[in-house]
């Protein structure tokens, strides 16, 4: 495996880096940019799923042009990160490239793992509710979820570190693909790179204060333990 990496070894980064953008980048801000309904209210947010579930085939959709680019990105980035070269060797790099390089790749293996965290929480629970003939409440399975503050930390950590990488994969992509030739050129691609990640830091941090921390997030919240608590009182 390792030869066929450094035979083909262009055409495997230019390949990771092509789908680091299109899709899964785009995938990115689409997805954090729907969560932000979230902020305002639970009808909002239901509204994602509900209207994504009439489109047709959407399974079809979601399973090739998501979730398959998404996990060979991650498996082909994994490979990356074994077979990478030590970043001692490129004394040319300017100290953000350096620190950028062993960044991009800490940041691709924690949000790999959050990411199949992140499917078994929501995105499994979706598809065995549509097995079972019931309906998939979005809201109620991310406040369920949130019921312990621990995975409020995990998501905003989730939500900087794939902000992050996404921010940055543009200037590799740039500068892989030969948009960027000059050093000036290359600085802008890195502002703008951190730009569009702190868009998805905000459209993130948004859904996450929706579903925690907002009037409509504690009226649920009451209404559960309240719930509860009379269920208790009853038995």
């Amino acid at each position: 495996m390792g030869d066929f990496y450094r035979t083909n070894y262009f055409f495997i980064r230019r390949l990771h880096s092509l789908l680091g953008i299109i899709p899964v980048g785009a995938f990115f801000l689409v997805h954090m940019f729907l969560n932000s309904r979230a902020m305002q209210s639970q009808e909002a947010y239901q509204w994602v799923p509900n209207t994504l579930g009439q489109v047709p085939y959407i399974w079809a959709i979601e399973i090739l042009f998501i979730l398959l680019p998404i996990l060979f990105h991650g498996i082909l980035g994994l490979f990356i990160i074994y077979w990478g070269d030590i970043n001692a060797h490129k004394p040319a790099l300017s100290w953000y490239e350096n620190w950028a390089y062993v960044f991009q790749r800490i940041t691709g293996l924690l949000v790999f793992i959050l990411l199949i965290f992140h499917l078994l929480q929501t995105y499994m629970v979706k598809v065995g509710a549509e097995l079972a003939g019931g309906h998939f409440w979005i809201f109620n399975t991310m406040q369920d979820l949130f019921a312990n503050p621990v995975w409020i930390w995990v998501y905003a950590i989730f939500v900087l570190l794939a902000a992050y990488h996404f921010g940055n994969g543009i200037f590799n992509f740039l500068y892989k693909w030969g948009i960027t030739s000059s050093k000036l050129s290359q600085r802008w691609a890195i502002a703008g790179g951190l730009a569009i990640a702190l868009l998805g830091v905000v459209l993130g941090f948004s859904s996450l204060w929706g579903l925690a921390f907002s009037d409509h997030a504690q009226v649920a919240q009451d209404t559960t333990s309240t719930t509860f608590t009379s269920e208790s009182q009853h038995h």
